[in-house]
């Protein structure tokens, strides 16, 4: 799987991400851009994560989940002092057991972008070229 960032038009700071054939806009918060930024991207593969390792889950172990939301806050007022903070808030759907939800609390915490983000060694190799004219 590779991802592809390219302008949207010559010099702008606007951008397009190709991700699995799909275009996704890329650009700076406001008041500089419009949003979404590679922050935000971040912060949505956490609760995108979680939501289908959820809804994957419950399903294997017949566990009654209709649905999950996902709402995360941004904390990165300490981001350059190497803290940044984001709060997860599961809304769970569904005829679930108090031991049920326990259960797929624990799952979400689990989920491969949750274990990536927080316990994985990620090295990151970058080369630069200069593009064809």
């Amino acid at each position: 799987m590779s991802v592809h960032v390219q302008p949207e038009a010559p010099g702008s700071q606007r951008h397009l991400i190709t991700v699995a054939g799909r275009e996704l806009p890329l650009d700076l918060p406001p008041p500089k851009g419009e949003g979404p930024t590679p922050h935000d991207y971040f912060d949505a593969a956490l609760a995108g994560c979680k939501a289908l390792t959820l809804m994957i889950y419950a399903k294997g172990k017949n566990i009654p989940l209709e649905g999950v939301e996902v709402d995360i806050e941004r904390d990165d007022k300490d981001e350059r002092r190497g803290q940044y903070r984001l709060a997860v808030r599961l809304q769970l759907r569904g005829d679930l057991s108090d031991e049920q939800v326990a259960e797929l609390h624990a799952v979400a915490d689990r989920c491969p972008v949750h274990k990536l983000m927080t316990s994985t060694t990620v090295d990151i190799d970058t080369q630069v070229e200069r593009a064809a004219t």
